[in-house]
C-alpha cells in the first residue's frame, strides 16, 4: 500500500501553511481556487514518488516575488514597463512577480515597502542604498528567513543570498576609455561627474572605475568636478547649472545616475562653443528621446526584461537550494542613436 504524503513534505513542497493545507485536505471551505490545486498537485506527485514511479527532481511550485525599488523617476518608470512585457513569460513558468517603487530617497519608506512585501513573498530583489539603516533592515528579513538578491546596486554581501545586474566598475572604466579616446588630443580638457549618491555601491562603482581607467590611460584628462543630482531632475538642473557656469573648460560630461533631462536643460541653457560630451546610463524614455534628438551622445545600459527575467530565475533556484553562484553579471551595453533598442 502506498504511503500518504506527510504534512511536513506537503509544507516543503508548497511553502504554505499546515492550517491551509488542513483545509484543503479535508475539503473545508474559504480556500483560494489556486491554493488548492496547489496542494492536490503536490499531493499527486508525492504520491507518485512515495510509490517509486518516478525519480525527478521535486516539482516547482508557484512562487511570488517583489522586487523593491529605491530610485528616481526615470528607474522607476523603465524597471515597471520592463515587469509588464515579461509577465505572461513568467506566469507560464508559475512566477509572479510584483515591482514597486519609491521615488522618496527617505530609507524609512523603503523599509516600509520591504516589510510589507515580505509578508507575502517567496523572495524579494531590492534596488537601493547601500546606507546602514537598509542593510539592518534586509538582515532582519534574512534572519526571517527571507530570500534576498541585490539588484543593480550592490548591498553589503553578507545581508543578501546575490547579486544580478551589470559590472558597474567595468562599466564606469567604459565611460573612461569613451570619453579619453574623445579628448586625448585636447591638452587642457576637463570632464565632470554627476552622482545621484554615492550611497548607491553602483554610483560609487562607477565613478572609481572611471577615474582609474581616465588616470591610467589618458593623464592629460582631469576629473575636475564631482556633482550630485540626487537622481531628480530639478536637482540635476540646478547642480550642473552651477557647475557650467564656474567651471568653463568642461569637456565632457559622464552621469551615472538619473536627472537627464535637468542635466540636458542646463547644457541647452548654457552657450559654449564646445558642446560637452554626454554620456549616461540606463536606456528609458527620457533617454531614448534625448538620444535620437543628439542631446546624449552615449548610453551605458542592461537589458531590462532580462535584469528581471535572470532576477525571478535567480531567487526561483535559491528558493529550491540551487543558489550556484553569487554574482549574476549582466552584458553591458554601449548605445548611441544608431543602435537604440526599440522599447516594447
Amino acid at each position: 500500500m502506498n504511503r500518504k504524503p506527510t504534512m511536513k513534505e506537503l509544507v516543503d513542497a508548497t511553502h504554505l501553511s499546515r492550517a491551509t493545507i488542513d483545509r484543503v485536505l479535508n475539503n473545508r471551505p474559504g480556500v483560494n481556487p489556486k491554493t488548492i490545486e496547489t496542494v492536490q498537485h503536490a499531493y499527486s506527485a508525492l504520491l507518485v514518488e512515495a510509490a517509486g514511479l518516478v525519480h525527478a527532481p521535486k516539482m516547482r511550485t508557484s512562487s511570488v516575488f517583489s522586487v523593491v525599488v529605491q530610485a528616481g523617476d526615470e528607474y522607476n518608470a523603465s524597471l515597471k514597463s520592463a515587469a509588464e512585457r515579461i509577465k505572461a513569460s513568467l506566469e507560464t513558468k508559475g512566477i509572479t512577480l510584483n515591482v514597486c517603487c519609491s521615488s522618496d530617497m527617505n530609507d524609512n519608506e523603503v523599509i516600509r515597502l520591504l516589510n510589507t512585501q515580505a509578508e507575502h513573498a517567496d523572495g524579494i530583489a531590492i534596488v537601493a542604498k547601500n546606507t546602514p539603516a537598509i542593510n539592518s533592515a534586509v538582515h532582519k528579513l534574512k534572519l526571517e528567513g527571507k530570500h534576498i538578491i541585490a539588484l543593480v546596486s550592490d548591498i553589503e554581501p553578507d545581508v543578501r543570498d546575490a547579486y544580478v545586474g551589470i559590472n558597474n566598475r567595468a562599466a564606469g572604466q567604459a565611460a573612461g576609455f569613451i570619453l579619453g579616446k574623445h579628448l586625448q588630443y585636447c591638452t587642457d580638457a576637463s570632464v565632470a561627474v554627476i552622482v545621484g549618491t554615492l550611497s548607491y555601491s553602483c554610483h560609487d562603482d562607477r565613478e572609481i572605475g572611471f577615474r582609474a581607467q581616465i588616470r591610467k590611460t589618458f593623464p592629460a584628462v582631469s576629473v575636475s568636478e564631482v556633482i550630485s543630482g540626487n537622481d531628480n531632475t530639478q536637482q540635476t538642473y540646478d547642480a550642473a547649472i552651477q557647475l557650467l557656469n564656474n567651471v568653463k573648460n568642461i569637456r565632457a560630461i559622464y552621469n551615472v545616475a538619473g536627472g537627464n533631462a535637468g542635466l540636458v536643460a542646463a547644457l541647452d541653457e548654457i552657450e559654449s562653443e564646445v558642446r560637452p560630451i554626454l554620456i549616461t546610463h540606463e536606456v528609458n524614455e527620457v533617454t531614448e528621446e534625448l538620444i535620437i534628438n543628439e542631446k546624449i551622445d552615449y548610453i551605458i545600459s542592461q537589458d531590462m526584461s532580462q535584469l528581471l527575467i535572470k532576477t525571478a530565475e535567480k531567487l526561483q533556484n535559491i528558493k529550491e537550494g540551487n543558489n550556484f553562484g553569487i554574482h549574476t553579471f549582466l552584458p553591458i551595453e554601449i548605445i548611441t542613436r544608431f543602435t537604440l533598442p526599440t522599447l516594447m
